[in-house]
């Protein structure tokens, strides 16, 4: 995956931005991959066997750890761009964005100032 990379599906995009806000304090967790996990199940409703969700999980991680801040930006807007007139729901990635954040008890100054640049990026405004 480089910065130009579109993603084929909405749902896809929107499990890379969980896994970015995951990642932002340098650490993803157990309870914050289960949460993306169970938002994967909600998004990928045909994909019934969890290890296939898992797996889906794993290379979307792999591909993040590839990419550099500015990449992941880029990224982020582009696809943003991709899918802002056909299916972005900002309250429920602002939902499913800070379901993330939470699931480890504490809040990460580096995830408060990661949520606050994605909702920059897709121009959402509360």
């Amino acid at each position: 995956m480089d910065k130009q990379h579109i993603f084929k599906q909405y749902q896809e995009f929107i499990i890379f931005l969980l896994v970015h806000i995951a990642n932002s304090d340098f650490t993803i967790k157990g309870a914050e991959i289960e949460v993306i996990i169970s938002k994967m199940e909600d998004y990928f409703p045909d994909i019934e066997d969890l290890d296939k969700l898992r797996s889906k999980f794993v290379n979307i991680q792999e591909a993040y750890e590839s990419l550099n801040d500015g990449d992941i930006n880029h990224l982020i807007y582009h696809n943003y761009l991709t899918f802002k007139d056909t299916a972005i729901h900002p309250d429920r990635i602002v939902n499913d964005l800070q379901e993330v954040i939470l699931a480890d008890g504490l809040i990460h100054e580096r995830e408060t100032q990661t949520f606050e640049s994605i909702k920059k990026l897709l121009d959402i405004k509360e």
